[in-house]
C-alpha cells in the first residue's frame, strides 16, 4: 500500500514492469481474481452481490487467461518457475464449468510443474459439482472456503447465511483427491467472544475433512458497510481490542496444543492429515503475496493487483470497464493506486506474513544496502527485547504473541510515512462507515470499493 501517484499514465506503469529484471531471489506467483458472489458479506472487502450468466463466465475466463499470458510476455517471466498460483475472488464456482479454461491455462504454463501450489477459493453455498470436479481435474493442491463463524445470529450480522449449506456434502467429495482443505475463520466480529471463537475452532479441528485452518482478524476500516451497522446500533459493536488479542492468543496457542503447525499468514495445517511432500509445497504466505523486492506478483482480473521491482499495479473495480479493455488488447488501471517506487525494504515489514520469517542474511543484506533505516532497525530490536520476534542461527520469526500482534509489526516496521498510508486507509473506511450510517452515500456494499468512493473523504476527515 502506497500513497497515490497522480499524474501516472498506463505506459509509465506497464513500461516499468517490462523493464523489471529477474534477481537472484525473485519468485514468481500468479494470483487470478474472479470479482464475482452471489453473496453481499458486509465484512468484506470486495462489493458482492452480483452473478453472471454462462456467455459471461466463460468471457470473463478467457479474457483473465489473456492478462495472465500477457503479464507473463510483458515481464519475460513466461518461463520461470511459478511457486504458486491462487484463484481467488469473489467466488471462483460462479465460473462454474468456465473453471477449466482457467486451470488449463495455468496448468499449460511452461513454469507450473508439480512443484507449484495451486489454490482455489469457493463458497459452500454457490460451488456446484461441475466446479468442484474441475479442481480435482486438474489437481489443485488446496481448496479453501469461507465460513467466518458458525454461529448463525453472528452470521446474520455480516449478511450471510445463517446456516453452512452443503459443507459435509462439498467436503466429502473432495476428500482424499484434494490433499489440503481449508477453511477460514474471522476474529474480532461483531458479537463475538472468547468462548464462541473457542467453539468455532474447536469444531473445524475435529472436523474429520478438514486440514488447514486460516483464522484472521476482522479489518473493521476495510469494510465500511459493516462499521455502518454497528454505528447504528443495528448490530452489536466490534469487540473490545483486548478482547480481541485474547481470541487470537487462544487461537494460535489452542492449534499448537492439538499439534498443528504455522504454514501461511494466518494458517495452520495439521501435518498429520497431509502428505508431507505436499505440505512441503505450501508457500507459507496464502499464495497472495510477494514477500520481497525482487519477487513478482502477477495479478489478473478486475481489482486484482500487481508487484515486481519498482512497481506496484492495481487493476481497475469496474468488471465491465475491465472486461471492454481486455477485449481491445489493453489493461484498464486505477492509476493513481499505482506506484513506481522501489520497496526494497519489503522484506522486513512483510516477514511477519511469512510463516517461515526472515533468513538473517537477507536483513543483513538489506542493512548493509541502506534499503531500512534506523528507525526500522530500532524497532525490530526492540520487537527481539520484547519477545515478539524470536531468533535462532538462521532465521527470524514471530513468537505466538508476535502472532497475535502481527499487522501492528508489520506497520510499524514500515518508514514513517508508509506508516501514514495505512492508518489514513483506515482512517478512510471509518468516515466512509460513518457517512454511510449519515445516509450521506448508498447504504449498500458498494462502499467498500475504495476506488469509487475515495473521493468522497475529504483529506481532512481521512487524517487519522
Amino acid at each position: 500500500m502506497k500513497p497515490d501517484s497522480p499524474g501516472l499514465e498506463p505506459d509509465d506503469v506497464l513500461g516499468t514492469l517490462r523493464a523489471a529484471h529477474w534477481l537472484p531471489r525473485s519468485t514468481l506467483q500468479l494470483y487470478l481474481h474472479v470479482p464475482y458472489c452471489a453473496q453481499k458479506c458486509s465484512f468484506c472487502a470486495f462489493s458482492g452481490g452480483n452473478s453472471l450468466n454462462f456467455k459471461t463466465a466463460e468471457r470473463y475466463a478467457d479474457l483473465l487467461v489473456w492478462q495472465m499470458h500477457a503479464y507473463l510476455d510483458m515481464c519475460g517471466a513466461r518461463e520461470k518457475n511459478i511457486a504458486s498460483i491462487n484463484i481467488g475472488g469473489g467466488s471462483p464456482d460462479l465460473l462454474r464449468g468456465a473453471i477449466k479454461r482457467v486451470l488449463k491455462a495455468a496448468r499449460d504454463l511452461p513454469g507450473c510443474s508439480d512443484r507449484t501450489e495451486i489454490s482455489v477459493e469457493f463458497t459452500l453455498s454457490t460451488a456446484d459439482d461441475t466446479f468442484l470436479d474441475s479442481l480435482i481435474e486438474f489437481g489443485v493442491t488446496k481448496a479453501s472456503f469461507g465460513v467466518q463463524a458458525i454461529d448463525p445470529g453472528i452470521r446474520r450480522y455480516l449478511q450471510m447465511p445463517g446456516a453452512l449449506r452443503n459443507m459435509d456434502q462439498i467436503c466429502r467429495k473432495l476428500a482424499g483427491d484434494i490433499p489440503v482443505i481449508n477453511v477460514d475463520l474471522i476474529t474480532g466480529l461483531p458479537g463475538q467472544t472468547v468462548t464462541t471463537v473457542a467453539r468455532d475452532l474447536h469444531h473445524f479441528i475435529e472436523y474429520p475433512f478438514v486440514n488447514s485452518i486460516s483464522t484472521y482478524l476482522l479489518t473493521p476500516g476495510a469494510a465500511p458497510k459493516l462499521v455502518a451497522d454497528t454505528e447504528s446500533h443495528a448490530i452489536p459493536p466490534f469487540p473490545r481490542q483486548s478482547e480481541q488479542a485474547l481470541m487470537r492468543l487462544h487461537s494460535y496457542t489452542s492449534l499448537l496444543r492439538d499439534g498443528w503447525v504455522r504454514k501461511g499468514t494466518n494458517t495452520y495445517m495439521a501435518p498429520s492429515r497431509i502428505p508431507a511432500d505436499v505440505l512441503e509445497l505450501v508457500a507459507g504466505n496464502e499464495c497472495i503475496g510477494a514477500r520481497r523486492y525482487e519477487d513478482f506478483l502477477l495479478g489478473c482480473g478486475a481489482q486484482a493487483v500487481s508487484s515486481a521491482p519498482g512497481v506496484r499495479i492495481e487493476n481497475t473495480v469496474d468488471i465491465d470497464a475491465w472486461m471492454t479493455a481486455a477485449e481491445q488488447g489493453e489493461h484498464s488501471l486505477c492509476l493513481e493506486k499505482c506506484s513506481l517506487e522501489h520497496q526494497r525494504d519489503m522484506a522486513l515489514w512483510v516477514f511477519p506474513l511469512m510463516a517461515d520469517g526472515l533468513d538473517k542474511g537477507e536483513f543483513d543484506a538489506m542493512l548493509a544496502s541502506g534499503a531500512i533505516d534506523q528507525h526500522q532497525t530500532q524497532t525490530f530490536d526492540a520487537f527481539i527485547e520484547e519477545g515478539l520476534i524470536i531468533e535462532d542461527s538462521a532465521r527470524y520469526r514471530l513468537s505466538v504473541i508476535g502472532e497475535v500482534f502481527m499487522g501492528h509489526l508489520v506497520r510499524l516496521l514500515k518508514k514513517p510515512e508508509d506508516q501514514a498510508v495505512i492508518a489514513g486507509y483506515l482512517a478512510e473506511g471509518y468516515q466512509l462507515g460513518k457517512m454511510l450510517n449519515d445516509k450521506r452515500i448508498p447504504r449498500n456494499n458498494a462502499a467498500n470499493d475504495r476506488q469509487r468512493f475515495k473521493a468522497m473523504v475529504t483529506l481532512e476527515e481521512r487524517k487519522p
